[in-house]
């Protein structure tokens, strides 16, 4: 009797285990905590996600605002951020910047759960000299720009508009009078004046199909009067808006509306319309003189295999060629291209770069693949 006693313990204990440590294993993932509740992607759990008691919540928010961030699961648990917190690491730890090639600005890097320091330890052995976006996160631009400094390229504005789709919808991203894109609107002109971004986005206004989320997903009227008063706000401070416009043919006439708008305003295209082909994209480029193209997301990894076979023309180089056809036009227009990574891992971010280098720089004339590298960004986002 006191045998099988022993075996069924055992069994239980087993059964227990199975069940307790993968929750464990999730629940010591700060990072992991926040992104599976989630639910409107601004970074950050409120009490409306929290599927447990308010009484659990209000332990872990130790600063009462109604939010958890990772962060503060961190604190709560007693372990340290994945990465580093904002002041664990020095920035010296990153290592130099590997200048032995051509430097690199990439103009599509999100500030996501890595921490600033663990992105300039990538930047600095792939010879990245400056990266940077928007946020679904504001607060992560703040902090990428402090501990990053004018190696970081701040836009803002992508968290605020994001907050307001998951409120309004379609219709709120187009409406300008709405109350939370007039705060956002005040906001940034305050960070403009006080020299603290480089333009705005990125913007999703039609990713209908090329989001991996389905919450993500929309479309909206790309020459809207808000999509209209941003790119007249870049323009007043001489930065730049990035929108996210895949190809389908209204929302790329509608693009050419916004760009003849204010032709003085710079509109960076990101991922250059997703699959737009390169004889399409020649078209709207001679049209509009401030439209310029980011390649960022038109090479693996950040393309997976299904994606590029469910759309090949999203990929235009891989990592020892490029299309002909896009060879032709960005030395055509060697000033209208720049690259990004868009990438939230190291090995990816390690794999893009590398691609970016073999793929797309090698295979272009020197001249060329200097302003496609860095020179362009250099220009049109003042980076110093």
């Amino acid at each position: 009797m006191y045998k099988k006693f022993t075996i069924n313990l055992l069994v239980s204990l087993s059964i227990g285990l199975s069940m307790i440590i993968p929750y464990t294993v999730l629940a010591k993932d700060p990072n992991m905590a926040v992104s599976n509740k989630d639910s409107n992607g601004d970074g950050k759990v409120s009490l409306d996600e929290w599927d447990k008691s308010e009484f659990v919540f209000n332990k872990i928010d130790l600063n009462d605002d109604g939010y958890i961030t990772a962060e503060e699961f961190a604190k709560k648990w007693g372990i340290p951020m994945p990465g580093g917190s904002l002041d664990s690491k020095s920035v010296a730890n990153a290592g130099s910047l590997d200048e032995s090639d051509t430097i690199i600005a990439d103009v599509h890097m999100h500030p996501m759960s890595q921490s600033p320091n663990d992105q300039l330890t990538w930047m600095n052995r792939n010879g990245v000299k400056w990266a940077g976006l928007g946020a679904m996160n504001d607060s992560n631009v703040k902090r990428y720009r402090r501990v990053m400094g004018e190696r970081y390229i701040p836009f803002g504005g992508q968290g605020a508009m994001n907050r307001i789709y998951f409120a309004y919808g379609s219709e709120g991203l187009e409406d300008e009078s709405n109350e939370g894109f007039e705060l956002m609107m005040q906001d940034l002109e305050e960070e403009f004046e006080d020299g603290n971004l480089k333009g705005v986005g990125e913007l999703f206004a039609n990713n209908r199909t090329t989001n991996p989320k389905q919450k993500m997903r929309r479309k909206t009227r790309i020459d809207a009067p808000t999509y209209r008063a941003i790119l007249d706000l870049v323009e007043k401070y001489g930065g730049a808006m990035s929108i996210h416009v895949q190809w389908d043919n209204d929302s790329i006439e509608q693009l050419e509306f916004l760009a003849d708008h204010n032709p003085n305003g710079n509109i960076i295209w990101a991922h250059c319309g997703n699959d737009g082909s390169a004889s399409n994209v020649r078209k709207v480029l001679k049209n509009h003189i401030n439209i310029y193209c980011d390649l960022s997301a038109r090479s693996r990894p950040k393309i997976s295999d299904w994606v590029i076979k469910k759309r090949p023309n999203a990929e235009i180089f891989t990592s020892y060629s490029l299309d002909n056809g896009w060879k032709d036009l960005i030395e055509e227009m060697p000033g209208r291209f720049m690259v990004g990574t868009d990438t939230k891992t190291e090995s990816h971010y390690d794999k893009g770069i590398e691609n970016i280098r073999n793929g797309l720089l090698a295979n272009l004339s020197q001249e060329t693949a200097e302003r496609v590298a860095y020179k362009n960004a250099q220009k049109l986002l003042d980076l110093h």
